[in-house]
């Protein structure tokens, strides 16, 4: 069916009849809104409650990117063959030291068997054309950062972007990577292990790394975080993972692999928290595994943060935003990290059947659009706002999960867990 209509009135069309659609959905939310405003104040209201309980994001709003640098030169700066206002071809490996920028009116190919390797962490590699971009046969991306924008791309058979445990600088103000010598893993989409040290304490009182990023979740773009480690004189967390970013205005086939995994810290530190990544296109095609799990360690790191926004698709992509395995404590993995899929406005966690005692935060009311389903799923621990109750319809609890109340305090970089009963499997109405 979406094939069919994707062929009779094409994105651009869509984009008009979305238009459309969201101007009466918020002439309509606003006529709801004027009359709760206008009900008996012991009627039920979401603005009778303190609004500063609704925004409990752990990360400021992001400043504007910066300019980009002057685009490279596919010959001369690349190596390759061509330009980049015509075709410029990558026929050999290329091993860079520094951020690169590539913007022209042609096409982008990098061929089979090629690698392009940054291996600085937050390294940038961004690709912006107007043509058309392929990653050939078992060729290769490694990077902190890579984005691309294009009218169509093709990741064919084998090909892999990996940002692994290369991630920059998480968003300041933000406590995704744990202090001390726990050897706790890093957060991000979920907050990381600890493994517990304290016989006074109960396992699920206790975390790693916490969450961020939340209010970004729909279009996710920041580094996962570094996790602890266990020795005052050695680092031996894994990294954060790294960020990637396709924005395809047509068509986008990947039969290869986007990992922004968080890197592993071994047994002597925690895992480093996924990162995250973001596609956007009209039309999608391919069984590609998208990954951004927390690495694994002495205590495993909490999953990241992806979001797939394509109209048609036409296969099941491979999604994986589970927590990193905790090796000081098997039965306390990370926490998932979030899937948000803005076609069908839903959100899911879900921890590949990885236990947990560690939660997964969701801090905020949801943003407009509403989200129409929250899945908590396989071994996922999620905690939400009191407030949430009011929509507790859109929750379903499955696989071993479990669903708590947090109430939110005067500390924003943290969330205190209530005694409200969990929700274990089944469906909230």
């Amino acid at each position: 069916m979406n094939s069919l209509l994707i062929s009779t009135i094409g994105c651009d069309d869509f984009a008009h009849l979305s238009m459309a659609r969201t101007f009466h959905f918020n002439f309509f939310i606003i006529f709801i809104l004027f009359v709760i405003v206008s009900a008996s104040h012991h009627d039920f209201s979401i603005i009778d409650f303190d609004s500063n309980l609704f925004h409990q994001d752990y990360s400021p709003p992001s400043p504007p990117p910066p300019p980009h640098p002057p685009s490279v030169s596919c010959e001369d700066d690349l190596g390759g063959v061509g330009s980049v206002d015509t075709t410029c071809q990558i026929v050999a490996n290329l091993n860079l030291t520094e951020d690169v920028y590539v913007e022209g009116k042609g096409n982008f190919y990098i061929l089979p068997n090629v690698s392009v390797t940054c291996l600085v962490s937050g390294c940038e590699i961004t690709i912006n054309v107007t043509g058309n971009f392929s990653l050939g046969d078992n060729a290769s991306i490694l990077a902190g950062t890579f984005e691309l924008a294009a009218d169509s791309a093709t990741f064919l058979n084998g090909s892999l972007v990996n940002t692994t445990g290369l991630a920059g600088s998480p968003p300041p103000q933000t406590s995704g990577t744990p202090l001390g010598v726990d050897g706790a893993g890093g957060g991000h989409g979920g907050r990381g292990a600890c493994c517990l040290a304290d016989k006074d304490k109960l396992q699920e009182d206790v975390w790693g790394g916490d969450a961020y990023s939340w209010s970004s979740l729909q279009k996710p773009w920041s580094y996962g975080s570094k996790g602890g480690t266990t020795s005052r004189e050695v680092d031996y967390g894994g990294g954060g993972g790294g960020r990637i970013k396709l924005e395809i205005v047509r068509f986008l086939e990947v039969k290869g692999s986007l990992l922004a995994d968080g890197g592993d810290g071994g047994a002597k530190g925690g895992g480093g928290s996924g990162g995250s990544i973001f596609v956007k296109a009209c039309k999608m095609t391919g069984s590609v595994r998208i990954s951004a799990c927390g690495g694994n360690g002495f205590s495993g790191g909490g999953g990241g943060r992806v979001s797939v926004d394509v109209f048609s698709r036409h296969d099941d992509p491979k999604i994986f935003v589970h927590g990193g395995r905790s090796a000081g404590c098997p039965e306390n993995s990370g926490a998932a990290g979030t899937f948000y899929d803005a076609v069908s406005r839903s959100l899911t966690v879900s921890n590949h059947n990885m236990s947990t005692y560690t939660d997964t935060l969701l801090m905020e009311f949801p943003h407009q659009p509403l989200m129409t389903n929250v899945y908590v799923q396989n071994h996922a621990k999620a905690a939400v706002p009191l407030l949430w109750s009011s929509v507790q319809g859109l929750f379903s609890v499955r696989g071993n999960s479990e669903l708590g109340r947090t109430v939110a305090g005067e500390n924003k970089d943290k969330a205190v867990e209530t005694h409200a009963p969990k929700v274990r499997e089944g469906r909230r109405g």
